[in-house]
Parts: structure tokens; sequence; C-alpha cells
């Protein structure tokens, strides 16, 4: 697996293992709504791109690859935040749109 899938693969599965966690800690029924919405397309973007081929060596896919790994970190971080939980989305919503336009570039 290279680099692009793997970082589409660790959102989507660090999300799916959070998933219960960040619910919870939503207050409102249009944050539990935005938060599936990245969540199904944090789904999306991986499902979508496992049989399709990267270009490891492309400059915006290793532009995406980095940002994808940053947004990581902070994802995994907003566990210590569940308190603030819009800013927690916003942060997912940020990480997942990165992979939906890693996604966009397999083929």
């Amino acid at each position: 697996m290279g680099d692009s899938l793997k970082a589409l693969e660790d959102q989507y599965m660090f999300l799916t293992q959070q998933l219960s966690l960040f619910l919870a800690a939503c207050q409102t029924q249009t944050q539990r709504d935005d938060l599936m919405t990245q969540y199904v397309t944090a789904r999306r973007n991986y499902w979508s791109c496992v049989n399709k081929i990267f270009h490891e060596d492309d400059p915006r896919v290793i532009s995406l690859v980095r940002q994808m790994h940053d947004e990581q970190a902070k994802i995994e971080d907003c566990t210590n935040h569940l308190d603030k939980i819009s800013q927690v989305i916003d942060i997912i919503t940020k990480a997942v749109t990165a992979g939906t336009k890693l996604a966009a570039l397999a083929g």
C-alpha cells in the first residue's frame, strides 16, 4: 500500500474508532449530522481508491499526503478537546477535504 492510500485509510480508520466518542460530544443534531457527513466522505474517499493507483511521485499527491499527515495529527489531538466539539468538527472537515482532494487524483 502506498503512502496515499495509507493516509486515506488512517483517516477513515481513526474516525471509525473514535466515531462514538465524537458523536457523544456533539451537543446538537446539526453537529452530529455534520460529523456523520465527514465520516461518510472519509469512508467513500478510502473505499473509492482501494483498487486505484496513485502516482506517488506527482507533486500534488506528495503535497496532499503531507497535508493528510498534518491533518491526521490534528484529528488525533481532537480527542483531548471534545468540550469544543464545533472546533473538532471544523478540524475533521479540513482533514476530510484534503482526503477528498487526494482521492480525486487516484487513477
